[in-house]
């Protein structure tokens, strides 16, 4: 069965966004050697699932990233798509990833975000890992990941060449 990873940058007090869920806080160096993992992650996945906030957010950014990859989008608003491999869902995150695994038995998925869908997955225990990233600044307020770290058992640590440090989670 594929696994579902949640695949996510905090600040060092823990938080994903800041008090106005921006993320303008996270580095802008391009990541050359791809220290932080994304696009092995890339390589990995098959899907991606966020939820609304984060799909507002980066729809914000300009051109759709991920055209190559199915997104779902929990979100209980109709929503405008940006790219014909966007669609919407709502309902129960357990049902949906039931079915999701049914029709995609083997293949991975990113929980892209944020803390509300995270915390949704986390509570019926549908993450199988997480590779938290973590940026070296406190925001002291905002968006905090409410992760419960006990159903995971953190496998390794690495810090890369800018300073920050990667963590490695999986489900006990």
């Amino acid at each position: 069965m594929g696994k579902i990873i949640f695949y996510v940058a905090m600040s060092s007090d823990g938080f994903i966004a800041d008090k106005n869920g921006g993320i303008d806080w996270l580095p802008t160096e391009p990541d050359k050697n791809d220290e932080h993992g994304y696009e092995a992650l890339l390589a990995r996945i098959s899907t991606i699932v966020m939820g609304r906030k984060s799909y507002e957010q980066i729809v914000g950014f300009g051109e759709w990233a991920w055209k190559e990859k199915t997104t779902y989008v929990f979100s209980f608003d109709p929503l405008l798509s940006v790219h014909e491999s966007i669609v919407f869902v709502n309902g129960d995150v357990k049902s949906f990833i039931e079915q999701l695994r049914k029709e995609k038995p083997n293949e991975d998925i990113w929980l892209l975000g944020g803390a509300e869908l995270a915390a949704s997955f986390a509570k019926e225990g549908l993450i199988d890992e997480c590779i938290i990233t973590v940026i070296p600044v406190l925001l002291k307020e905002g968006i905090f990941l409410n992760l419960p770290y006990e159903n995971f058992v953190l496998t390794n640590t690495i810090a890369t060449s800018i300073g920050l440090e990667q963590r490695f989670y999986l489900k006990k």
